[in-house]
């Protein structure tokens, strides 16, 4: 009786051992699934703004310590599990190094996988490199003598944990918290703040069964061509565009308008597609059309965009058939008249 109740002591307290090695990660793996919550509702959710700016700043942050801290503190404790490896700050420093060193790997794995650097991709690889570096981690920790494993308490109380600090940790303690603001500052202005080429017009044209590709490429003078135009206002305010096509020859330095359109008056992120036809005027090799785009307030300015397609022009079979041909006067040599063969 009592040798099998020493076997149920040691294995309960086996048991909260293990626990306590692995508490952290629980937490970490909690907060995790919490972004994940988070996530899901900003992408999918139509949230009320009274709901929507408190948990979109909390998703921010969240996310900022998902990324910058919480791999690299698993891969440090996978590398370091015992206690006596790295003090607090050490360790504190060395997971915020990893964590950025990791974001830059995994960002090179998935731009080369199918999915790209998509939003739900990066917290997926970031959750499964964690739990990857958290086996390893309660692993390396279960090998570690009793007691001297690296199981931090979470129980943690700041103010007689910080007056206990030396000085030269609260120090660096301090130097890392204002890092850590500077670049969720830094992080929160790139999202929060839209720049300049967000708020633009989009103009493009498109090949045949609307693909970009598949773009006229050879073709005779006066042979009618066709792409599809298409417009998409993304401006802050309506505008109005006109389109003008022009016909250029690199080798001769001449050019001539040849089609125009609109004008188009789009409101903000409406959108228009329409087919634009045109012919060329001249022959020659790689041959230029350029598309102008052009607002109402830019008369007389530069095209507000441009793009550009070449092309070989050959000459008009037809024409050159139905085009008189020079006859050849036969030779008078005295009263005889010398007539080629051929012509009668």
């Amino acid at each position: 009786m009592i040798q099998a109740e020493q076997i149920r002591t040691e294995s309960k307290a086996a048991a909260k051992g293990g626990l306590a090695l692995a508490r952290d990660f629980a937490w970490l793996l909690a907060g995790a699934l919490l972004l994940g919550l988070l996530i899901g509702l900003g992408e999918y959710a139509a949230l009320p703004p009274a709901l929507d700016i408190p948990l979109g700043i909390l998703r921010l942050l969240l996310g900022l310590a998902y990324i910058l801290y919480a791999p690299g503190y698993c891969l440090t404790a996978a590398l370091f599990p015992a206690d006596e490896d790295l003090d607090g700050i050490e360790r504190t420093g060395l997971s915020l190094g990893l964590g950025v060193a990791w974001v830059s790997i995994l960002a090179l794995i998935l731009d080369r996988l199918p999915w790209g650097l998509q939003l739900w991709p990066i917290f997926l690889g970031e959750l499964i490199s964690m739990i990857l570096f958290m086996v390893i981690a309660l692993w390396r920790r279960a090998r570690q003598p009793a007691g001297l494993a690296y199981a931090p308490e979470m129980e943690w109380r700041p103010g007689p944990w910080w007056a206990s600090l030396p000085q030269l940790d609260k120090r660096v303690y301090l130097l890392c918290a204002a890092a850590l603001l500077v670049a969720g500052l830094a992080v929160a202005y790139v999202f929060l703040v839209p720049s300049d080429d967000e708020f633009m017009t989009e103009f493009y044209i498109l090949g045949k069964e609307g693909l970009a590709e598949d773009y006229p490429r050879q073709a005779e003078v006066g042979q009618a061509l066709s792409v599809t135009l298409g417009l998409n206002n993304l401006e802050r305010e309506t505008k109005t565009y006109n389109v003008e096509v022009w016909a250029v020859d690199p080798w001769e330095d001449r050019r001539e308008l040849i089609q125009t359109a609109g004008p188009f008056t789009l409101d903000r992120e409406a959108s228009v597609e329409q087919p634009l036809a045109w012919a060329m005027p001249w022959a020659g090799d790689d041959q230029i059309v350029e598309f102008y785009l052009y607002t109402t307030d830019q008369e007389g300015q530069d095209p507000y965009r441009s793009l550009r397609l070449w092309l070989d022009v050959l000459p008009d079979v037809d024409q050159d058939l139905e085009r008189p041909q020079a006859v050849e006067e036969p030779e008078e040599k005295g009263d005889l008249q010398i007539v080629p063969y051929g012509d009668g």
